[in-house]
């Protein structure tokens, strides 16, 4: 390299944690909402996972109110971010899956084999997953430690992109209400670092 050339900027480590918000009733009876308030305990225990860990530099949460409710737990000014937000289910938004299996047997096992189809008029697994990873993605060298409170559907299609699965591996994944999803990126890629329920507490190896 030159002497007068300028130095390479280091790549800044990121460690990104995607939490799936607090329960909810829709949750709870397995119905297509993400309009719902939290179920009454659940501010309480998202309080408790978040005492258990050391503070994030940043947190952003979806706009829903169970998201903003639950972020409400680990920062005082959680930041809204649209990308975050959960599938719009279209007309199907309020029913349940056993209601859709019985009305339209077709439409969905049609939805559940193409990442591409929205029979319902809404969003489809493939325009969900690329505002959110298009969202992942722009972190990259940001640095810091970062809180992303969304949606159990958003945590599923982002496993998929890190780990380079189809997008119908969503159907065998599971995610509970406050499970997470751990990232971290070297300022090019993203790795996994943990996928489970209950947050891990960070230590030293952070890499942030």
């Amino acid at each position: 390299m030159p002497e007068d050339a300028p130095a390479a900027r280091p790549r800044r480590a990121t460690r990104v944690t995607l939490l799936c918000r607090g329960a909810t009733a829709a949750n709870r009876q397995a119905r297509f909402s993400a309009g719902d308030s939290l179920l009454p305990k659940e501010p309480a225990r998202a309080a408790a996972l978040a005492e258990s860990l050391r503070p994030f530099d940043r947190v952003f949460c979806a706009p829903e109110a169970c998201a903003a409710e639950t972020a409400a737990a680990f920062s005082a000014a959680p930041i809204p971010c649209p990308a975050l937000r959960d599938l719009d289910y279209g007309s199907w938004s309020g029913e349940t899956v056993d209601e859709i299996a019985k009305r339209f047997p077709d439409a969905l096992r049609h939805w559940m084999a193409d990442p591409a189809a929205a029979p319902y008029g809404g969003e489809s697994f493939e325009t969900a997953a690329s505002r959110a990873t298009g969202w992942l993605d722009g972190l990259h060298g940001t640095g810091g430690r970062i809180l992303a409170v969304t949606h159990a559907m958003l945590l599923k299609l982002v496993f998929a992109h890190v780990v380079g699965a189809p997008l119908t591996a969503v159907w065998r994944i599971d995610v509970e209400p406050l499970g997470f999803l751990d990232l971290s990126s070297d300022g090019r890629r993203w790795a996994l670092r943990g996928f489970g329920a209950g947050l891990p507490p960070a230590g030293p190896d952070s890499g942030a």
